[in-house]
Parts: structure tokens; C-alpha cells; sequence
């Protein structure tokens, strides 16, 4: 995913209610569990603290005023060319200065850029750590899924057993069955129970975990079986590239300091001095003297490792590159086990069809077995549990497959 983009992905606020219609699918638990992480938080601190930054670099043009007094002890001969009448060696000086920028060599052009990439890269890192809640609720949503699927199939298993108790319990009535043989279907239909509440209390641990991370009751929601999102497009568009960009950005920014900084600065200066009565040149009046033209301001010490910044900056460039070389080639072998994990299952899949085919052939004809009298109720017992294991192993492969394909699709980015 390109970009988060803040306001598409954390701000609709019509979403607020969309559990109500209690039905949730994947995206949007992925942008509920966005919204309700306290780090997207992060995004308006760092916005204003930008706003803040730009504004203070906007007022390197204004007017720069300084203003000192000094009463203090004279010493040696100060000039004087008139009379106080007061021969104290202490005195008032005051002196101002007023300095007034024209050019000042690109810094604040540059200062801004430099904080606008500092704020791209913070922002980056946030869409990072965003990024890494849809690992785990694709952890949490594809187990409760699963968790449902293998209750349904509990639920094929008990009707079945529930139909056969009831064929028992009229033969039994009649004479024509065995009471143990009911006894022997309770028995399953108990483990069967079992099973379920077992189900169920993991199920209620991954809603509460998944209800916590996204920040809404989902207790009675319906969780929305997605479609298989598995593609042959491998390009990568995670947020870890987009950091890269703006660390390069923020790089190349800094460096542009360097060349500002073997530029001269014209300005702009006014100065004066007012003396307190005592020293003065001429009647004892307070006196003054003051200066205005141009500044040139031209500082050469920069020359002197310019050659050294240009390198630093290259090696900086090159670390950066190496960085999502590596994020890159990590990327793609998550991909590609991921899609090797997917040929597996899909593999697997095809083989399960064909197993629970023929379980629910044995089974039923271990059913017409039975109710003929021509088969033990065991055999049907087993050939029932036996179906329903190859059933629950089909729902579990269909299930891994399609997280598979999420996954992928999270390694890779959106």
C-alpha cells in the first residue's frame, strides 16, 4: 500500500457505526483496528509540530532588533570633548542594532524543505507501524473463521447421530433394536457437545482479543467470509518503501545546507550608540552616532569539508539503499513461501474433496447397513466420525488457504 493516506484510510466518519449492521468483514476490521491504535494519534502531532517549525523558519526575514545597556566603570582615558560636572568614572553607553535580511543564501528556503522531509519520514514511520495491525487481525479474523467452520461441521455430525437416535428409538420401541445402541449415539452426540463448547470458548477469546484491537463489541456480529485474494501481481507496495523515498528526501535536503553554507549573506543593518551625559562631543547633552548601509556577510570555513559532506551524503544515500535491498529481498521470499504454502493447499484441497466424497459414500452405506440389521452400529459410528474428520480437515485447509492469500497480500502491500 502506497501511502496510507490518512484521511481515506483512518477518517470516514460514516464508518463509526458499521458494526451496528453487525456484519464485519476483513477491511474493515483492518481500518477499525487503524483507527482505534493510539499511535494514529502520532499523525496531528507531527503536523502541527511541522506547522510550528515552518513558521518559525518564515520569520528568519523578519526584522532582527537587539538593544544593550551597560552602566559600567571606565577605565583609562574615555574621549570627552565637553563637561558633566561630574568626574565619576562610572558611566551609560547604550547600543542598538537593527539588522534586516535580503538574501540570505537559500537557508530558510532550504531549512523548510528539510523540515517538510523530517515530517514525511516521521509520517512514514507511523503508516509503518499501521501497517503491521493487519498481520494480526488477519491472525484473529481467519481463527474465528476457522473456529466457525469446524463448528459446522459438528453440526453435520450431530444431525446425523440426531436422526439415527431417532430411527433407534422407534426400532427400540418395537423391539428391534438394542437400548445400547441409542445409549452408544448419545455418547457421541456428548462428545460432539463437548467439542462445540470448547470451540466456542475460543472463539469468545479471539472476539475479545479482535473486539479489543479494533475497538468494538463484535459479540453477536457475523464475520464475513472473504473472497480469495490470491493474484499473480507481485509488486511490492508497502509503506517501508515510501519511508525509504522520504529518508532520501530528507538526505538530499540536508545536504543542500552544505552548499548554502558557501554562500555570502546580504543584508540589510542599522547601528547606534548613545553616550550619557559625560561622554559626549560637545555640549552636556546625551549623545549619539549612527550607521546604516549594506551588510556582506561571507564565511569561507565551509570550503574546507565541503568535499568530506559530499561523501558523508553519498555513503548516507547508499546505507539507505542497502536498507530496502534487503526489505526487498526479505519481501520476496515471504512471497514466495507464501505462494508455495498456496500451490500446497490448493493441492491438499483437491485431495479433500475427493476424500469427503468418498467418506459420505462409506458412511451411507454403512447406514443402509444398519438400518437393514445388516451391519454392527459401530461400523456406522466410525464411518460417521471418520466423515466428519474429513470434512473439519477440508474446512481447515480452505480456511489456512484463504489466510495464505491474505497474507500475501499484506507481505506484498495492497
Amino acid at each position: 500500500m502506497r501511502k496510507l493516506d490518512v484521511l481515506k484510510y483512518i477518517g470516514i466518519l460514516s464508518f463509526v457505526n458499521i458494526v451496528s449492521a453487525q456484519t464485519l468483514t476483513i477491511d474493515q476490521s483492518y481500518q477499525l483496528a487503524v483507527e482505534n491504535y493510539p499511535l494514529i494519534k502520532q499523525y496531528e502531532l507531527i503536523e502541527k509540530s511541522k506547522e510550528y517549525t515552518l513558521s518559525n523558519a518564515n520569520k528568519a526575514y523578519l526584522p532582527q532588533i537587539s538593544v544593550t545597556a551597560i552602566e559600567g566603570y571606565v577605565f583609562g582615558d574615555f574621549p570627552s570633548m565637553g563637561s558633566s560636572g561630574s568626574d565619576s568614572k562610572f558611566k551609560f553607553i547604550g547600543l542598538g542594532q537593527v539588522n534586516q535580511v535580503i538574501w540570505d543564501g537559500g537557508a530558510t528556503k532550504t531549512q523548510k524543505k528539510i523540515i517538510e522531509a523530517s515530517s514525511n519520514v516521521d509520517k512514514a514511520s507511523v503508516e509503518v507501524s499501521l501497517y503491521d495491525l493487519r498481520s494480526r487481525v488477519n491472525q484473529l479474523y481467519f481463527g474465528i473463521l476457522l473456529i466457525e467452520e469446524q463448528m459446522k461441521q459438528l453440526e453435520i455430525q450431530n444431525a446425523i447421530l440426531a436422526n439415527n437416535i431417532d430411527k433407534v428409538k422407534k426400532l427400540h420401541e418395537n423391539g428391534l433394536a438394542y437400548k445400547t445402541d441409542v445409549d452408544e449415539m448419545k455418547a457421541e452426540q456428548l462428545i460432539l457437545s463437548r467439542q462445540k463448547k470448547d470451540f466456542e470458548y475460543t472463539k469468545n477469546g479471539y472476539q475479545t482479543m479482535l473486539s479489543y484491537l479494533i475497538g468494538k463489541n463484535i459479540n453477536q456480529t457475523k464475520f464475513e467470509k472473504p473472497i480469495n485474494a490470491a493474484g499473480l501481481d507481485t509488486i511490492i507496495k508497502r509503506p517501508e518503501q515510501l519511508r525509504f523515498a522520504n529518508q532520501r528526501n530528507l538526505i538530499n535536503a540536508q545536504s543542500e545546507m552544505q552548499k548554502v553554507s558557501l554562500m555570502p549573506k546580504i543584508g540589510l543593518l542599522g547601528a547606534g550608540v548613545v553616550f550619557a551625559p559625560g561622554i559626549n562631543f560637545g555640549t552636556n547633552k546625551i549623545s549619539s552616532v549612527g550607521v546604516a548601509g549594506l551588510s556582506v556577510n561571507w564565511d569561507i570555513k565551509g570550503l574546507y569539508k565541503n568535499s568530506n559532506e559530499k561523501e558523508l551524503t553519498k555513503q548516507q544515500l547508499k546505507q539507505i539503499d542497502l536498507q530496502e535491498e534487503i526489505f526487498l529481498f526479505n519481501t520476496r521470499f515471504q512471497m514466495n513461501q507464501k505462494t508455495t504454502d498456496m500451490e500446497r493447499q490448493n493441492s491438499i484441497l483437491k485431495d479433500d474433496d475427493a476424500i469427503v466424497k468418498l467418506r459420505q459414500t462409506i458412511r451411507e452405506g454403512y447406514q443402509l447397513k444398519y438400518d437393514t440389521g445388516a451391519g454392527p452400529l459401530i461400523d456406522l459410528l466410525n464411518a460417521t466420525e471418520k466423515e466428519g474428520n474429513a470434512r473439519a480437515e477440508k474446512a481447515l485447509h480452505e480456511i489456512q488457504l484463504l489466510m495464505t492469500a491474505y497474507e500475501y497480500q499484506t507481505i506484498k502491500g495492497n
